[in-house]
């Protein structure tokens, strides 16, 4: 026996730590995303749901201690709210069907393409989530406008002899929007078709369907998960939509967003937390519908 095992006998072993039941290491490792969902999202919800409860005052913003209805109440009664509310979900339905159609196609496209035409197609959709948002709408707002790019393309080739309205009005407000989500909707269902086996839709056309009935048939349904998914996401941004509405919209387009900002420059607290907690109601209604309506086709373990 060496000197190093006679030390290493001689020294006393050190007691070994306590084994912790899974179900507690489980509830360790939970904690700080529990407290950071409880600080980020909980408390600032449960807040604003406080605010909304309080009562209205022509002499202040917010007074505070008070409990009252009076902000829903306005909402009902106010024929300016109920007109923003209305137009903002009809807003964020069509943004949404506009979006997972194009997304829908786009992404089937890239799915079909191979190579550099692939690459740059899925390249085009990444790089766009990396531009900000106002300067992808500055950027619309530039490319759109009376005297820009497509204006000029559609008068020059004797397409339309004035420059089309296409800012400042509901159809501006609709492209600034899909700017923003599309992006969104394409990768959703990218990445559901790519788990479709390529050999289902030979199998169709070597059985005679044409790739548009292979497409119908077999492409659309695997991809329906991504395009709920997808139409999920641009519905919950549309429905919140501020900078497109502010940037290529009007004064006439007035969404939830941009009212909720409206009442609070103006000190009507009680008012803005009160569209803000019914916006929310109804983008978390969405939400739940899609889920279920996944887990019912039985298509959401495939998202």
């Amino acid at each position: 026996m060496s000197d190093a095992d006679a030390v290493g006998e001689g020294r006393p072993s050190r007691p070994a730590l306590p084994s912790l039941p899974a179900v507690t290491r489980t509830r360790l490792l939970l904690a700080p995303l529990v407290l950071f969902d409880l600080l980020a999202f909980v408390v600032p919800m449960g807040y604003l749901l406080r605010v909304s409860l309080s009562e209205r005052s022509t002499r202040q913003a917010l007074v505070r201690g008070t409990w009252s209805v009076d902000g829903y109440r306005f909402l009902l009664e106010s024929s300016l709210l109920r007109r923003v509310f209305v137009f903002t979900v009809l807003f964020a339905v069509v943004a949404t069907l506009l979006a997972v159609g194009l997304g829908t196609a786009y992404a089937y496209a890239a799915w079909q393409a191979s190579g550099a035409v692939r690459t740059v197609l899925l390249a085009g959709i990444v790089m766009s989530m990396f531009t900000t948002l106002v300067v992808k709408l500055f950027a619309a707002l530039v490319v759109f406008s009376p005297n820009g790019v497509v204006n000029d393309a559609l008068v020059a080739s004797g397409l339309v002899g004035t420059p089309l309205r296409l800012i400042n009005n509901e159809i501006g407000l609709v492209i600034g929007q899909l700017y923003v989500v599309l992006p969104y909707t394409v990768l959703s269902v990218y990445s559901v078709l790519t788990s479709l086996d390529e050999h289902l839709v030979e199998a169709a056309n070597d059985l005679g369907a044409t790739p548009a009935r292979a497409a119908r048939e077999v492409v659309l349904p695997h991809a329906v998960p991504g395009m709920a998914v997808g139409g999920v996401i641009a519905f919950a941004w549309s429905a919140g939509a501020f900078a497109a509405p502010a940037l290529l919209g009007s004064k006439s387009e007035l969404t939830v967003a941009v009212e909720v900002q409206n009442r609070l420059t103006s000190f009507e607290y009680p008012v803005a937390a009160a569209l803000s907690v019914v916006l929310t109601t109804v983008v978390l209604a969405v939400l739940a519908a899609g889920l279920y309506g996944l887990r019912r086709r039985g298509g959401g373990h495939d998202v």
